[in-house]
Formats: C-alpha cells, structure tokens, sequence
C-alpha cells in the first residue's frame, strides 16, 4: 500500500511564511526525465535569491537555509540546486537529488562525463577529474560534458 502526501504547495513555490515543514523532504516520479528526484523545502537565506541550477549550499546546523554565497556556509555543506525562483528569505523546494539537466558551472570548460561536482564559487559548481578523489563532499557527478555556451552540466544530484 502506497502512502501519499498531500502537499501545500507546488514544486516551483515561492512563498513569504513557511506553508511546509522545514527541512521535510519530497521525492516524486519525473516523467520529463524518465527517473526519481528528490527535493527538500528550504527557507533562502536573506543574500539569496534562487534560480533554476543555482549551487546551494546550507548555513544552519539543520540544513534547511539555503545560501548561494559560498562564505554563508562551507565548500563541504553542498545542500542542493535550485530547481526554480526562491527569493531571499522565502520558502520553497530545492532538489536534493536525482538528474539535473542544468547545474551552474564556473565556465570553466573543463568538465567531462564522470567527473566529481562540487561546490565552486557563488552559485555555481566546479569539478574534480573523474577517477581522482575529491577534496570536498560532491554535489554529485557530471553525466555529460559541461555545455560550454550555457555554463551549464547534467548532474546526477546526491546531496543526502
């Protein structure tokens, strides 16, 4: 027997007070991508404002704010990406886990299929060579080459 959750709001929410329980987390069948993802709801951090595969990292023990700025948090507290606009200190889902077709790079052009993502600058993300350990915990792995005009790479997201 499955269990369903009625959820207050929808994945793309945008809200001024708390219509969640912080911190809970949602995983829901994406027909687009054909897999899983999983979201968490998060309140941005006053200096942030969230948009589609913006690098998050959490600044709270609990990790349920959420923080663009790489100084607000820590290179080893990936929490997510954003998944759609959250303005600062509102509320709303961000993912957590699963495919992500576009992640915020450095523009480095440098990130090849299989390679560690992690937390780079403000907002975006960086890479760490496949078969060479990372430094930092991963946001998750590249399953494609980084998009050079867009500054973007498919992800496969494990921030759990």
């Amino acid at each position: 027997m499955a269990l369903n959750h009625a959820w207050s709001t929808k994945l793309d929410s945008n809200e001024t007070s708390t219509k969640e329980q912080l911190g809970i987390l949602r995983t829901e069948w994406s027909s687009a991508d054909s897999c899983f993802k999983t979201y968490k709801y998060v309140q941005a951090a006053a200096d942030t404002t969230v948009a589609n595969g913006t690098a998050l990292c959490y600044t709270d023990t609990l990790g349920q704010v959420a923080s663009s700025d790489i100084s607000d948090g820590n290179v080893n507290q990936p929490l997510g990406v954003g998944i759609g606009a959250i303005t600062a200190s509102s509320y709303g889902w961000v993912q957590i886990g699963g495919y992500h077709s576009a992640v915020l790079t450095n523009g480095d052009d440098d990130i090849a299929d299989g390679d560690s993502i992690i937390l780079g600058a403000d907002g975006v993300v960086d890479s760490v060579a496949s078969g060479t350990a990372p430094t930092s915990k991963i946001v998750g792995v590249a399953v494609a080459a980084d998009v050079d005009a867009n500054n973007t790479v498919a992800t496969m997201i494990s921030c759990f």
